[in-house]
């Protein structure tokens, strides 16, 4: 049997043969493509290429590319582990023409690689072409031996395009017979009804795209300017060919993974639905470990909540298999030995991907518990109503709140007598496609047309802001708000620096550049003109370019702190705490790292002290290129989340760090004068943030701390070494003080209850109804006096409220007999009061607690109580 990495490497091997360079494959998280969540294929790295905004020093390009397929146009999340080929972390082997070959070497190539290194059966392969290209038909014939009946036309299914607006083209793909053992219906036996019907036995490996156009967002084709080929195929589903197996999953690279499942949940795998757990676990497993290594962090919006989401649903599936403790975690290190060979980086970032997974899954075992009490909570009050539907919305919520597949919902519903209205869940979960659709649209990126064409002819920006501040150049483009030279001293953002500002003078003109970015090989400075217009700008033969000097300075002080910054972290709390995000202003530094607790004192002094050790020792800043290997090799820092081209820059501190850099630094560490860390903050699970003054904002940083400490000093007529002592003896006799306070107001308001009973509202049944402002009280203090309205009253519900900081607490009480006739509960009661004044909140129906935003409301809400338990009583 052929090994997967064997595979890959033949593969990449016999394209490099063929004269294409081997690019290395993009972080799954896009560095500079806001349109897309994900790399969700091989050329979205090349995009720029094929829209003619960007260039390369190479014509022909092979790769394995990491890919996510999850939300958008291609999104294939609701189809793995059911069946054999789709999956949320592929890999995606391709080889590209950038205006170079075209169809002819394409389907030459392919056909060579399948059949004669690869020697598979001819009598199973079968291609597609589009239905109006007959070169590509003619070349199939012409260039391979297929048969003529075994190549077809498609329609939509043969032409590419990654999204709604952007590259495409017509494409060829290439179909893989696995055989009658594998066919669902018996039309799948002829290849004419089986190739794209969703048969199992025809499956697509290959596809050769031919691009040509660009889809607008009006829907209209306009021809590129250069003709080019992308391909792609599966390293999954050409894996299993190889290998002989008809499920992906049967593979050297999954079977590992699925074995450890087993393993950890004493269950054996098995084919078919009894698998869907193991390989559901396996697939999301894997795609969790690759996000989270490229920089990805578990939140509740973006990108974040798609691996939120992934993970909580394999976490879903390890139940099934009765597994309630964190398991995911202790994956990593078997798709790190399956796979750290090819991705180096899974190999240095595994800790803080198994670390991240596990806190994810602690966390989550609550969401899930929460959500089976929601589900209990909302079957007993169907029932209780004698319905018998499920609303289709609730089960959504529990779907994308809480994780819960909507099988595992109706299996719930069943056993509790109930129907799940699954049309109005399929329309919720159409409504979050269709958002999600919108989000995740592959799109270019906005470049005016005078820009395009001026890429389209050649045209290119020069940097030379590492040499110079000021230059005499040329204009290239200029709009209202907008003016492209030829050379610049101006800084585009990127890499976590801020642009440069300044000014563009030149005859009859002048421009106030207030941002500049990159856009292909142009160098955009947008900003507004203050004399003269574009026609002046373009009409001059020289224009004066020349930075703000001062916030230049002041954001090199900065940048270069942060590399000083990112060693004395390395050093001080081990090689795990790397870079996951960096920003450089002239005004501060932020830098984000890996990491797992809270930094204590000691080790934020020890840093702070490191970085000026190494300001003082004045130490040479050196800059030069060299490639990307060698630079690695030699030990320079590279990020994984950041896009390298063969060439890089070196930015090194002498005889201190070395990373690859693109930014602007000082020539001498002693330039950045002093440093002092303002903040250190968690940012999500292990993740945390430091905040950084350089210069003259950390000189007057310290300086004003060091009066305002001063003048505490003299206020406690107390030595500086005593006073920590102090204050934190203080502030533990405030807490005592308090919590003595607080119990007694409560023995007090306690007192005042039987007044209040006695004062309290009677229902027909001896129901008493309370509600009572209390002041100066906390939660505590009210679900006190809940209680006691419990143990006192025989029969009744009590609602207290008090304004604390600014918000509203309401605690409500029922006692066990209108609970248990079913017509009170205490959690809907201060929900519906709660929203009378801004506010949310529920529990259980003894006692539940909420909160509400606007104090003005509290006699609103507080009148509204009486009413409210009379229309649950009947009454």
């Amino acid at each position: 049997m052929k090994p997967s990495s064997q595979i890959r490497r033949e593969f990449i091997e016999f394209f490099a043969s063929r004269g294409h360079t081997v690019v290395p494959s993009a972080p799954v998280i896009p560095a500079d493509d806001p349109t897309l969540l994900f790399v969700n294929a091989g050329m979205n790295q090349f995009k720029d290429m094929f829209l003619g905004t960007g260039r390369r020093d190479y014509k022909r390009a092979v790769n394995s590319q990491k890919c996510i397929r999850v939300s958008g146009k291609h999104n294939d999340l609701e189809d793995v582990g059911k069946d054999a080929t789709h999956h949320t972390f592929f890999e995606m082997l391709g080889n590209w023409s950038f205006g170079d070959y075209g169809k002819a070497e394409a389907i030459a190539w392919a056909w060579e690689l399948l059949t004669k290194e690869w020697k598979l059966s001819k009598e199973r392969l079968y291609a597609t072409v589009h239905v109006e290209d007959d070169e590509a038909e003619e070349l199939w014939r012409k260039e391979t031996d297929l048969g003529a009946e075994r190549i077809f036309r498609f329609d939509k299914e043969n032409f590419w395009e990654m999204g709604d607006v952007g590259p495409c083209g017509p494409c060829s793909e290439i179909h893989y017979d696995l055989g009658p053992g594998t066919a669902d219906l018996k039309l799948a036996a002829d290849p004419k009804k089986g190739i794209n019907s969703g048969s199992p036995r025809f499956v697509e490996i290959w596809n050769l795209v031919f691009i040509r156009f660009e889809r607008l967002a009006d829907g209209s084709l306009v021809p590129l300017k250069e003709k080019h080929v992308d391909t792609g195929m599966g390293f999954e589903r050409i894996s299993a060919v190889l290998q002989g197996k008809t499920s992906n999953f049967e593979t050297d690279i999954f079977q590992p993974l699925i074995g450890r499942v087993s393993e950890i949940s004493g269950k054996d795998y098995q084919a078919g639905p009894a698998g869907t757990a193991h390989r559901v676990i396996a697939d999301h497993v894997r795609m969790l470990t690759f996000a989270l290594a490229d920089g990805a962090i578990p939140s509740n919006e973006g990108r974040g909540y798609v691996v939120r989401r992934i993970l909580r649903r394999a976490s879903r599936y390890a139940r099934e298999l009765n597994i309630h403790e964190p398991c995911l975690y202790s994956l990593v290190s078997t798709v790190v030995d399956l796979m750290g060979k090819a991705y180096p980086e899974l190999v240095q970032r595994a800790q803080h991907v198994s670390q991240v997974i596990k806190a994810e899954e602690e966390g989550f075992g609550l969401t899930l518990d929460r959500g089976l009490e929601l589900f209990r909570g909302l079957a007993e009050k169907i029932r209780g109503e004698g319905g018998k539907a499920f609303p289709g919305d609730e089960a959504f919520k529990l779907y994308d709140t809480y994780g819960f597949p909507l099988d595992l919902t109706v299996l719930l519903a069943r056993e509790n007598n109930l129907i799940v209205d699954e049309m109005a869940f399929k329309a919720c979960m159409e409504n979050q496609k269709e958002k999600s659709r919108a989000g995740g649209k592959f799109a270019a990126r906005t470049v005016g047309s005078a820009w395009k064409a001026l890429l389209e002819s050649g045209a290119a920006s020069r940097f030379t802001g590492y040499e110079q501040t000021t230059v005499e150049t040329r204009a290239l483009g200029a709009d209202e708000k907008s003016l492209i030279l030829e050379l610049t001293p101006f800084y585009p953002e990127g890499g976590g620096q801020v642009a440069d500002r300044g000014r563009i003078t030149g005859e009859d003109f002048r421009f106030e550049v207030g941002d500049v970015k990159r856009t292909g090989a142009l160098i955009v400075h947008e900003g507004e003109f203050l004399e003269g217009g574009p026609e002046k700008a373009l009409a001059v033969k020289t224009a004066r370019a020349e930075i703000d000097l001062n916030r230049r300075l002041a954001t090199a002080r900065n940048h270069t702190a942060t590399h000083l910054m990112h060693r004395a972290l390395l050093s001080e709390l081990g090689e795990n705490a790397t870079q996951a995000g960096s920003l450089v202003t002239p005004e501060y530094l932020r830098f984000d790292f890996h990491h797992y607790e809270k930094l204590a004192e000691e080790q934020v002094l020890a840093i702070e002290r490191k970085v000026n050790e190494e300001i003082r020792a004045n130490r040479k800043v050196k800059f030069y290129e060299t490639g990307y290997d060698q630079a690695v090799a030699a030990g320079a820092m590279a990020l994984f989340n950041e896009k390298y081209g063969k060439n890089v820059r070196v930015v090194e501190v002498e005889g201190y760090s070395r990373e690859l850099c693109g930014g602007t630094h000082v020539d001498y560490t002693g330039q950045i004068a002093a440093f002092v860390i303002a903040s250190e903050s968690s940012v999500a699970s292990g993740i945390r943030r430091i905040e950084a003054y350089t210069g003259e904002r950390a000189a007057g940083y310290l300086l004003e701390r060091s009066h305002i400490l001063a003048e505490i000093e003299r206020s406690f007529a107390i030595a500086p070494r005593e006073l920590y002592g102090k204050i934190k003896i203080l502030l533990e006799e405030q807490k005592t003080l308090s919590r003595e306070l607080a119990q007694t107001r409560l023995v007090s308001s306690k007192a005042q209850l039987e007044t209040w009973l006695d004062q309290a509202e009677v229902l027909s049944g001896g129901v008493k109804v309370l509600n009572r402002r209390v002041e100066e009280a906390d939660s505590e203090a009210l679900k006190g006096l809940g209680d006691s309205f419990r143990e006192k009253a025989a029969s009744g519900a009590a609602l207290f409220a008090a304004v604390n900081e600014g918000k509203i607490i309401f605690v409500c009480a029922v006692t066990d007999d209108l609970i248990s006739k079913g017509k009170l509960k205490a959690g809907e009661l201060v929900s519906r009061v709660a929203k009378i004044a801004g506010g949310g909140g529920g529990g259980k129906p003894h006692l539940a607690t909420a909160g509400g935003k606007d104090p003005e409301k509290l006699g609103q809400a507080l009148e509204a109580f009486p009413a409210m338990v009379r229309e649950s009583l009947g009454q």
